[in-house]
């Protein structure tokens, strides 16, 4: 379905029972909705889960201009037309920066917040500036040299390392996404949400109250310190963390079964927490 807020046109898939607990998905960088696809279907026994496309992913064009603030707000409106309800807001990578910049924008439309590998943001400013002119030159990159470049450079990553020796049908489901990608909307993405533009708010993520899960994969070291920054300072009533064993940065890909079953048991417990 398409859902119109006032700058952007999101597309967005919605599956589970109306009655059931709305959950909203943010899928990572170069991905769409389709990456969630392995863990839907148990997902959907207990939540109504919404999936949407970030702009400049799957079926979300890039609106011609996007600052965090337009994205928060656009974002917020396009779930509640879809749920008037608080949803519960889950975020892998860029996904988990946009749900945390959301969580504070509007604390009221967020139930609990379930993050996996994100960034509060970078607190140096010079080294934001490094990463928006990395990024930059990322996407002029992707745009000049193509899907297969940035396909093979990604797939290079130190970070997704892991991801080798997945099952050869998964491997192709994660590549396949990234070649269906659009190179000007990944470029517009990094440019205008990526983590260079965002604004430092580890301070404000540990005054979060809500219920609030931090994972990583165990191989991700630069997240699990993260997260072990946040969880040390934080005040969220009810605080969850998991390492996800001899994974890299996408564990939800690799340990598809194990992140299901964590993510909704912190959703029923956040649930009964906030009763």
């Amino acid at each position: 379905m398409i859902i119109t807020t006032r700058d952007i046109a999101w597309h967005a898939l919605v599956d589970g029972d109306s009655d059931a607990p709305p959950l909203v998905m943010l899928h990572g960088f170069a991905q769409s909705v389709n990456s969630f696809t392995l863990h839907v279907p148990e997902l959907t026994k207990h939540f109504r889960v919404v999936r949407i496309d970030l702009p400049g992913h799957g079926g979300t064009q890039a609106p011609t201009t996007l600052d965090w603030i337009t994205l928060c707000a656009n974002l917020h409106e396009a779930v509640a037309q879809i749920d008037s309800r608080p949803a519960h807001w889950f975020g892998y990578s860029q996904g988990g920066r946009v749900a945390i910049m959301c969580a504070l924008a509007n604390p009221d439309g967020v139930k609990s917040l379930a993050l996996l590998g994100a960034s509060p943001g970078i607190a140096d400013e010079s080294e934001r500036e490094m990463r928006r002119d990395s990024d930059k030159l990322l996407g002029q990159n992707i745009v000049s040299r193509g899907l297969n470049w940035f396909t093979e450079f990604w797939e290079s990553l130190p970070i997704f390392a892991t991801q080798k020796d997945l099952p050869e049908h998964l491997q192709a489901l994660i590549r396949n996404e990234r070649m269906a990608c659009n190179p000007s909307g990944l470029k517009f993405a990094l440019e205008h949400y990526g983590v260079g533009t965002q604004p430092h708010v580890l301070t404000q993520l540990t005054l979060w109250s809500k219920p609030l899960f931090l994972s990583a994969g165990e191989l991700d070291e630069k997240f699990r310190v993260t997260n072990e920054h946040i969880a040390a300072e934080s005040r969220s009533l009810l605080l969850a963390q998991h390492e996800f064993a001899d994974c890299g940065h996408a564990a939800h890909l690799e340990q598809p079964e194990v992140f299901t079953n964590l993510l909704i048991d912190f959703i029923q417990a956040a649930e009964s927490k906030i009763a």
